[in-house]
């Protein structure tokens, strides 16, 4: 299980500034001011000084900033001041320290751990979803993906060509329904960006990421 983040010292390793400052938003504030409809917004020269990693969440009016080591791969723990989320492939898998914690392993056969550019059209995954806060467990969620087009997305000032996949995901017992989007770099398999529904709970994370070697972040 993840461990959140308690203290600003650990948080410093992971960015080009040191003690706890705007550099990366208390998440659970910031989610609060977006139900609010206020804004917290993250310029792009903020999400471009990390050091290492970074993945940045938009939730309604609100954005918050997590980070992680250089070259991180598979299923990553980003870290923000009190909280934290997990990706697995691009995929939200794990929040914890908001309102509503959620955990939603990808399942053995899931289209995220081979590769979203080797999905086809109507695959279908069924995955079990927690929301321990709530007493929530193994809720049944089921994935049905389908190939959209290349597009192209500019992100942080670099313009490319993106392949986006689109999954719809049902939670019968929830009678839960909703659209997800994944911009996939055709280059390298790695989610750039997102649009995602971790629970009901929450308006829609637009997740971007960037990622360095560990010699980009040494320069």
């Amino acid at each position: 299980r993840m461990r959140t983040l308690r203290s600003c010292a650990l948080l410093a390793a992971a960015v080009t500034v040191s003690g706890c400052n705007s550099m990366t938003s208390n998440a659970i504030d910031s989610f609060r001011l977006a139900w609010q409809g206020k804004v917290n917004e993250i310029p792009d020269s903020q999400v471009l000084a990390v050091s290492g990693d970074s993945l940045l969440i938009r939730a309604g009016a609100a954005e918050a900033l997590f980070t992680a080591p250089a070259g991180s791969t598979g299923c990553i723990a980003w870290w923000g001041i009190a909280e934290q989320v997990e990706t697995c492939y691009g995929r939200v898998s794990q929040i914890v320290g908001l309102e509503t914690d959620v955990a939603q392993p990808l399942a053995a056969d899931d289209p995220f751990k081979t590769g979203l550019l080797r999905v086809s059209e109507g695959q279908q995954v069924t995955r079990l979803v927690d929301f321990p806060l709530s007493y929530q467990t193994g809720i049944t969620q089921i994935a049905t993906y389908f190939i959209g087009p290349q597009e192209s997305l500019t992100l942080f000032g670099q313009t490319a060509q993106y392949q986006r996949i689109d999954e719809r995901i049902w939670m019968p017992e929830l009678d839960y329904s909703a659209l997800n989007q994944y911009w996939v770099d055709p280059n390298t398999g790695l989610v750039r960006r997102s649009l995602q529904h971790p629970s009901p709970d929450f308006p829609v994370f637009e997740v971007i990421s960037t990622h360095k070697t560990s010699k980009d972040a040494q320069e």
